[in-house]
């Protein structure tokens, strides 16, 4: 089970915030939820260094198990700590890739899971 104390959740906005120091990152979509066991498709548009996705736990919300369900064709997923995937693509690649992560825990009105589809544009 993850459990964030105060220390980490600040520790984790710090490193939501220096994502895009290290690349230009863009992510848009469809706001989701983890009591609705939500299944939506994110857009993220990045240049060649990648693009970092942080699930912050905030306020009552509580994550319970984060997994890759689909690992990218031309790049790969690492793990940062117990709440960010860091997309990666390929030296050389440009184009478009993706990948799927799950997320289950509880959010303000209840437990379930979101399926998270991202679709990688890399420029």
């Amino acid at each position: 089970m993850l459990r964030a104390s105060l220390a980490s959740m600040i520790a984790i906005a710090a490193l939501t915030m220096s994502t895009a120091a290290f690349a230009e990152c863009r992510v848009t979509g469809p706001k989701w939820y983890l009591h609705t066991n939500d299944r939506v498709t994110l857009k993220a548009e990045m240049d060649s260094q990648g693009c970092g996705h942080t699930y912050a736990v905030a306020g009552t919300w509580r994550m319970d198990k984060l997994v890759v369900m689909k690992p990218p064709s031309n790049g790969q997923l690492r793990q940062i700590g117990e709440v960010t995937f860091y997309y990666i693509p390929k030296a050389g690649f440009r184009g478009t890739d993706n990948y799927v992560l799950y997320i289950c825990g509880k959010d303000s009105w209840g437990s379930g899971c979101a399926r998270l589809s991202y679709e990688a544009a890399v420029e």
